[in-house]
């Protein structure tokens, strides 16, 4: 059994020597590279789902709606017996008291909105750009 393993083995290393080793083309690294080359793909455009007047659109209707639900009685109401306009004007001086936390929790979110809403552009910004 061994035997035969090694006229086998002595055969195959003649078979490889007297082959030998073929020399690829001079430009063969150049055609491989050419036929697995990406395809172009169309660079992507930037839409926002919702555009800068659609935006505009919605504060300003947030701001009437705010001023209305407010400053006036409809006569009706979805909210019962409650008079709005009584929460912000006491004798037509509108006044608002925010307690000093409060006034820090809204700036701290706002500066921490602001500065997410910042690092998550600018990522959409790499992913779209590359």
């Amino acid at each position: 059994m061994e035997e035969e393993n090694k006229k086998l083995d002595q055969f195959t290393k003649n078979v490889i020597q007297d082959a030998g080793i073929s020399q690829p083309s001079v430009d063969f690294l150049a055609n491989v590279m050419a036929e697995i080359a990406p395809e172009q793909t169309p660079a992507k455009i930037y839409k926002p789902l919702i555009s800068k007047v659609g935006w505009m659109i919605i504060g300003t209707l947030f701001i009437v709606f705010s001023f209305v639900l407010t400053r006036f009685s409809l006569g009706f109401s979805i909210l019962g017996d409650w008079d709005l306009s009584s929460l912000v004007i006491e004798k037509y001086e509108p006044r608002v008291d925010i307690p000093v936390t409060y006034a820090y929790c809204f700036f701290f979110l706002l500066v921490f909105v602001v500065i997410q809403v910042t690092m998550i552009s600018k990522r959409f910004s790499r992913s779209l750009g590359s």
